[in-house]
């Protein structure tokens, strides 16, 4: 949550130039697509890993809760409830910050990312704990 927040707080100039070392990159690679298209790519990419790791990382250290060790339901239903609270709370912060606005659009992405690093994280847990009654 610290490098997401760290990541929104900067101003627009300074996020843009971030990401615009890697549309250069990309570009050089792959000389026929349009910068505009590239900076969007890697910037909704971005968005996705991080929300996506969060997702990972609140789901496992609520699970690691004895309430909700055995609530994996609601361990998930938690995680994404505090994967899209604070993805809500983010762009909301960026209407804040110099260049930057917050985008309803960017809620939903981060949101289902998230709920995609949960879910997985589910199933793998699951598994696991079918072939191996230790992690139970």
């Amino acid at each position: 949550m610290v490098v997401i927040f760290v990541l929104s707080h900067q101003p627009a100039a300074v996020s843009s130039g971030q990401s615009g070392v890697f549309v250069e990159q990309l570009h050089h690679i792959v000389p026929g697509i349009d910068r505009q298209l590239l900076t969007f790519m890697i910037r909704k990419s971005a968005h996705i890993f991080a929300y996506f790791v969060l997702g990972i990382l609140v789901f496992n250290a609520l699970h690691q809760q004895p309430k909700l060790h055995k609530q994996k339901a609601h361990a998930a239903q938690l995680a994404i409830t505090i994967c899209i609270l604070y993805a809500a709370s983010d762009e909301f912060h960026q209407l804040f910050i110099s260049g930057r606005s917050g985008e309803v659009g960017d809620i939903a992405i981060d949101s289902i990312a998230a709920s995609i690093g949960i879910i997985l994280t589910s199933c793998i847990r699951k598994y696991l704990e079918r072939i191996s009654p230790r992690l139970r």
